[in-house]
């Protein structure tokens, strides 16, 4: 018994001293380390495309700081008004306006429609500054067919086949709005929502899609419960579309960036923007749009 307690105190100095030790350690390891964020510059944001059928659509606005004293419940702050903005094809000059002069923002053309095979060049001027992009309206692609699965209860997703066509290097964009919803008034885009033939080259093959946020209502998504999920008696519309490549680089790049947010094991990475000038963001995108309708049945 004695022999006992000798070695369990010797068990007691030596954790102990293992503790101490590792104490000792974890404070001589700890080193201040100050990041110094680069100095925050503006650049302008624009977004921009032509669909099939439809005129140009560009949206312009600043960029403002994470860390700033910028209102976020006055995005108008951040509208531009009065660029001079032009989409051409080349042959004719479409001139686009402003759907508000007094806010800005939001400027549509309707000379110039979007047509397949077709090429278009923006052109936008502010403040002594030319910006220019151009893109290209492909051939569309539609798909076989629409289904729904059921993934929890009522809620699930929207499945689609395609048989991608061979050797064409295609790449796509999907949208979607359920048209017994009126809160639903735009085709949105879920996360993800490109992708391109590399893998898929030739083959017949199913994919699915979740719910995106309308636009510009992302804090109603994030508060609504059935967030991401299509249900049962939505009848859903799609719009498939097929892109050019500098289109599918910017959106990928766009993707990949927003998913390492604030994560501080990712890799570093830049969105690819088509647009060429100084201090500028964002694209200029041709849609070649195939559509496809979905009744989900309630039961």
């Amino acid at each position: 018994m004695k022999v006992l307690i000798i070695k369990y105190k010797e068990s007691i100095k030596v954790l102990s001293l293992m503790l101490i030790l590792s104490s000792l350690l974890l404070f001589s390891c700890r080193k201040t380390i100050k990041v110094k964020l680069p100095e925050y510059k503006q650049k302008l944001v624009i977004e921009g495309s032509i669909t099939t059928g439809e005129g140009a659509i560009v949206f312009l606005s600043y960029s403002v700081p994470v860390f700033g004293g910028f209102d976020f419940t006055h995005p108008e702050n951040a509208f531009v008004k009065g660029a001079f903005v032009t989409v051409s094809d080349g042959t004719v000059i479409d001139t686009l306006k402003e759907f508000n002069p007094s806010e800005g923002y939001f400027y549509y053309g309707s000379k110039v429609m979007g047509q397949t095979g077709k090429t278009y060049y923006l052109t936008i001027s502010l403040n002594g500054k030319t910006y220019n992009a151009e893109t290209k309206i492909l051939p569309p692609i539609a798909l076989d067919s629409l289904y729904f699965k059921g993934e929890r209860d009522s809620l699930g997703f929207i499945w689609a086949h395609l048989t991608e066509p061979s050797g064409l290097g295609q790449n796509y964009r999907w949208f979607a709005k359920r048209l017994n919803k009126k809160t639903d008034y735009a085709f949105a885009a879920p996360f993800n929502s490109v992708f391109d033939d590399k893998f898929v080259d030739g083959k017949d093959f199913h994919f699915a899609y979740d719910r995106g946020p309308q636009p510009n209502d992302v804090q109603a998504d994030k508060d609504d419960p059935e967030q991401g999920w299509f249900k049962r008696g939505d009848t859903v519309a799609v719009k498939f579309c097929v892109i050019d490549r500098p289109s599918y680089n910017f959106w990928y790049s766009y993707y990949l960036n927003k998913a390492s947010n604030g994560n501080p094991f990712s890799a570093p990475s830049n969105i690819v923007s088509t647009l060429e000038g100084d201090d500028v963001l964002g694209g200029f995108y041709g849609y070649s749009p195939s559509y496809d309708t979905l009744a989900i049945p309630k039961n």
